[in-house]
């Protein structure tokens, strides 16, 4: 038998990037790594901060990115196995491992990075509504441009921590629950930065994410104990999969998303040869993408 070959060992950059454009997230991480930056140049042992701490810096990044109010939570979320961060006593700080070989110049290309995907989410989601409004105001006859845009955000999972698949997927449901006189209705916004969106229709919730594992599936089964929900998601891990059949009323993947839900609205709009309902998909899209614009744009509760 081969030796088993061992596993990858995660980098700070490989760990950091994965939360880029994510708003919230960034906004706790960034002021630690600033202080592990600020060490390294004093050649001094960074202590780390505490939440009052992580809140200045967080204010300071919200006036050009953020505009979310700061939870006390938000520390705490990157303390999971899948978090970057170590607490020690009040304070909290990168995990050490991570941080191991790093230089102050590796360290501040990482920030910089980091920064400009909050720039670039911004400026995306931007691009988006604009795009969005073009093919919407496009002659009801033209379905193809309408069922391309729909597929293309869909699979793309860009944007803050995939905004584009959430509001799409919850456009698409939409419109077709529509067709047969039921509701939907989605009250919250990504910003939260959870990793996912939830919405209500009639006695279940549904629970979007573009998470597939078994962790994200518990989480969402922890926030709402007991009650009806239908879990939506690009594609299930196994262990997330079974699970969802257990607890779920129903599993909704991108396949059942494109040939089901996307299919049905397609044929009707061929049948009748105008875009009535991808036109209702992508018109929900766009207020959807305008509602998030605006919840970055408006300033924190008191």
């Amino acid at each position: 038998m081969g030796k088993r070959r061992p596993a990858a060992t995660s980098t700070l950059r490989d760990v950091l990037l994965r939360q880029a454009g994510r708003r919230t997230v960034l906004g706790v991480i960034l002021p630690v790594l600033d202080g592990h930056i600020a060490a390294v140049r004093a050649d001094t042992a960074f202590a780390g901060l505490t939440s009052p701490e992580i809140r200045r810096g967080y204010d300071a990044l919200a006036k050009q990115f953020l505009t979310t109010e700061y939870s006390t939570t938000y520390p705490n979320r990157q303390l999971s196995t899948r978090g970057c961060f170590v607490r020690v006593g009040d304070r909290y700080c990168l995990r050490p491992e991570l941080l191991a070989g790093q230089t102050v110049e590796d360290l501040e290309r990482l920030r910089a990075e980091l920064v400009r995907s909050l720039q670039d989410a911004t400026d995306r989601r931007r691009a988006d509504i604009a795009r969005l409004g073009a093919v919407c105001r496009m002659p009801l006859d033209q379905l193809d441009a309408r069922r391309q845009l729909v597929e293309e955000y869909l699979r793309n999972f860009a944007g803050n921590f995939g905004e584009n698949f959430e509001i799409i997927s919850y456009a698409v449901l939409r419109a077709y629950f529509e067709s047969f006189g039921f509701r939907i209705q989605r009250f919250s916004t990504t910003r939260s930065n959870d990793g996912g969106i939830d919405y209500v229709g009639g006695d279940c919730i549904y629970q979007v994410s573009t998470d597939g594992g078994l962790g994200k599936l518990e989480g969402d089964l922890a926030k709402a104990p007991g009650i009806k929900r239908v879990v939506v998601r690009p594609e299930f891990e196994p262990p997330a999969r079974e699970r969802a059949d257990e607890v779920a009323e129903a599993r909704i993947e991108m396949t059942d998303l494109l040939t089901h839900f996307v299919g049905w609205l397609l044929a009707r709009d061929r049948a009748s040869k105008r875009a009535k309902h991808l036109q209702a998909v992508l018109q929900t899209a766009l207020t959807e993408f305008q509602r998030e614009d605006r919840a970055e744009r408006s300033p924190p509760g008191p």
